[in-house]
């Protein structure tokens, strides 16, 4: 049986685990607040915040939601990270806690300002 690729972000997210779609819902609040008027789509078949470019693409895997900014946001807030997992463009937070409001915020206020002001693609 073949499984149907999401055709939305929405499809994506209630494609996932209950704990999953939680910390999804979470992530996603945290990157519109500070970006509202970017549109979400789906990118490789992630849920992506695009606005004049990608800014975000994030996901759900069996452990973790990930986050990918930029090499350059993951680099910049490598000493902000604390103990969460992260390699040249992905941050990973442990699906069974809440997501940082604050940590998310500040790197989506660096990644808004490094498209708009540096003009950094997402990559």
């Amino acid at each position: 049986m073949r499984t149907l690729k999401p055709a939305s972000v929405e499809d994506y997210i209630a494609s996932k685990p209950p704990n999953a779609q939680q910390r999804l819902r979470e992530l996603q609040s945290y990157l519109r607040a500070t970006v509202a008027e970017a549109q979400d789509l789906l990118k490789w078949g992630k849920p992506a915040l695009v606005d004049d470019g990608i800014l975000f693409v994030y996901a759900a895997a069996k452990n973790h939601i990930s986050l990918h900014p930029t090499p350059s946001v993951v680099a910049q807030l490598q000493n902000q990270l604390g103990s969460h997992e992260y390699s040249e463009n992905t941050i990973k937070f442990p699906i069974n806690e809440p997501i940082p409001s604050t940590l998310v915020t500040t790197i989506a206020e660096l990644r808004v300002f490094e498209k708009n002001s540096l003009g950094i693609k997402w990559r």
